[in-house]
């Protein structure tokens, strides 16, 4: 995983599914999306503190495992908050839902993998706005209300 500043206060970790990184601040950052699994969610934190950074919160963009992979992980160690949309909130925060919703049904033991099935997280609901220090945050090819109901 490769630190990469796209922007004054931007930056990516370049990784199969790309973390975005916004700093509100000096010390403080918002992480877009957390990887596939814990071990992607050790990775980001790694490079965060090396930077001197602290996560204040992951904001999800959906909740394929691959975005929300590293949540609980990163949830667990810096206690900060997840926020996503609407129906993403209930799938990031009962992940059973992805494999179940995608093969209709509960999935059995093969699709109960960390490709499909990350683990749960404790998410805050996003309702209209954005949190405190994104409210102009733009992040091209994403919009924040994309799964809106």
């Amino acid at each position: 995983m490769e630190l990469i500043k796209v922007g004054e206060r931007t930056y990516y970790i370049k990784n199969p599914t790309n973390i975005g990184i916004y700093k509100i601040d000096d010390e403080n950052v918002y992480l877009i999306d957390s990887g596939n699994d814990k071990e992607a969610g050790k990775k980001i934190l790694k490079i965060v503190e090396e930077q001197g950074w602290e996560v204040k919160a992951i904001i999800n963009t959906h909740s394929n495992a691959d975005h929300i992979g590293g949540n609980k992980v990163i949830q667990e160690r810096t206690n900060c908050e997840i926020y996503a949309h609407n129906i993403e909130s209930s799938f990031t925060e009962y992940p059973i839902l992805e494999p179940s919703f995608l093969y209709g049904g509960y999935p059995f033991e093969d699709l109960r993998h960390k490709f499909l099935l990350a683990k749960e997280s404790k998410v805050t609901k996003l309702e209209n706005n954005l949190p405190e220090g994104l409210e102009y945050f733009e992040l091209k090819g994403h919009f924040f209300d994309m799964c809106r109901y």
